[in-house]
């Protein structure tokens, strides 16, 4: 009997419009069949479906020499977690006057993994035909774009940038598995050596160091660090209250970090990379790599510096009470510091202005529940249209209210987001922005 079930409401047809090209898998052909001359084939090499919903439209066909056969029995058979609509891995259908057979809607797992629809029949060419869920993971840019992830498991929590950790993998979009037995990550961030490349460290199942360069896609160990530090961004790692570069201790008294950015004086990049960073004390500090150093804010203790127990935020900026606060390194810097900002209750990354060359922006929520930008070079904040009141700040233009990422006066990007990584720049010295997301999870 066959099997002919009707399609759900939730059917997605073949081949959606974010559809990953799959290439259909290759079987061998028995003798038995070759010589009957009787072909079976599948409408289409390949079947996508979101996760939890169907693949609907699949069909079987029999010829032999070009023409048609009528009631050929086929059997069907699904592997890794697909399952007919009626139930259950395999199906039974009977061809047609015609010579095809639906094969009725197929559930594709949660898992979103890669699987088989397999055609057998008696004395036949048997056919197979490659499934898979179509990609629950986006790039989304500012100040436009929108990709589609590929290589990566559906189930995978976006990082930052291109990567995405599934289980203790690591996944870049569109290679695929680039690191195992990673339990921890810390965030991308421009390689201090200003060689282009991006540095993504990671503490391995085995408690060691290593820092994975996007330029060369390995992982160098950070020999001397000590087993079970905590990655902090590009080649920094903590152990207990000591910050260590390259298995070297180059601060002390670390109680809590910010965002490791490159320093800018005013006529662009400075190749000085500032970490700041509370000490245990309650003084706020900066690291400066790749030399090294470390210094107490230059505006700690005067009337209009940041106060003791500021938490640290990006590069030279510090918040307290509300207020936003630049620091500089020495008293000698092209901006003003102190308060550059107040009335701010959460903030996200600092990126490049995707929009204007050689600035920066700073997202952020006031205690107002507007969204808003603070143009970190001149310290102007300006709040922003079609972003819903309370949504939370991301990073550059962007921010997410419930399961919607929006950006600054243009409205929603992009819906149904469950996760989101770290906001970076799509190459060193870039102003276009790259926010990995995923989609809400589905419950079959």
């Amino acid at each position: 009997m066959s099997s002919r079930a009707v399609p759900s409401r939730r059917s997605i047809v073949v081949a959606a419009a974010w559809g990953v090209p799959v290439v259909a898998v290759a079987t061998a052909v028995p003798a038995a069949a070759a010589a009957s001359g009787t072909v079976l084939s599948f409408s289409a090499a390949a079947y996508q479906a979101a996760a939890c919903s169907m693949i609907s439209g699949a069909t079987v066909r029999a010829e032999s020499n070009g023409t048609a056969l009528a009631g050929v029995v086929v059997s069907l058979h699904l592997s890794a977690g697909y399952a007919f609509a009626l139930g259950g891995a395999s199906a039974t259908v009977t061809t047609d006057t015609d010579g095809t057979a639906p094969c009725g809607d197929i559930l594709v797992p949660a898992s979103g993994v890669a699987g088989t629809l397999t055609a057998t029949a008696a004395t036949a060419t048997s056919a197979a035909a490659a499934l898979s869920a179509t990609p629950t993971h986006r790039l989304v840019s500012t100040p436009s774009g929108t990709t589609a992830v590929t290589a990566v498991p559906a189930a995978a929590v976006p990082v930052s940038g291109e990567f995405f950790l599934d289980g203790q993998t690591l996944f870049r979009h569109g290679v695929g598995a680039v690191q195992t037995d990673v339990v921890a990550v810390g965030a991308l961030a421009e390689s201090p050596s200003k060689n282009g490349s991006f540095l993504l460290p990671l503490r391995l199942a085995d408690g060691s160091a290593v820092v994975f360069d996007t330029a060369t896609t390995t992982a160098s160990p950070a020999t001397g660090t000590p087993a079970g530090a905590t990655p902090v961004a590009a080649d920094l790692f903590l152990s207990g209250t000591t910050l260590y570069r390259g298995g070297v201790a180059v601060a002390s008294d670390v109680a809590a970090t910010g965002q490791l950015v490159e320093h800018e004086q005013g006529s662009g990049p400075t190749g000085r990379f500032h970490l700041p960073f509370r000490a245990t004390d309650g003084t706020p500090r900066l690291y400066r790599s790749p030399a090294d150093e470390v210094r107490t804010a230059f505006e700690f203790g005067q009337p209009a510096g940041p106060p003791a127990g500021a938490t640290p935020v990006a590069g030279d900026l510090f918040a307290a009470d509300g207020s936003l606060y630049r620091v500089s390194w020495d008293g000698s810097t092209p901006y003003p510091t102190g308060a550059i900002a107040s009335a701010i209750q959460a903030w996200g990354t600092l990126t490049p202005n995707p929009f204007f060359s050689g600035q920066r922006l700073l997202p952020v929520r006031t205690t107002g529940g507007d969204a808003a930008v603070v143009f970190v070079s001149t310290g102007r904040t300006r709040v922003v249209a079609q972003v819903p009141s309370g949504a939370s700040p991301i990073g550059a233009d962007l921010f997410l209210s419930g399961s919607t990422v929006y950006q600054a006066d243009v409205g929603a990007r992009i819906t149904d987001v469950g996760q989101i990584g770290q906001p970076v720049p799509i190459a060193a010295g870039a102003s276009r922005i790259v926010v990995p997301v995923s989609a809400a999870a589905p419950q079959c």
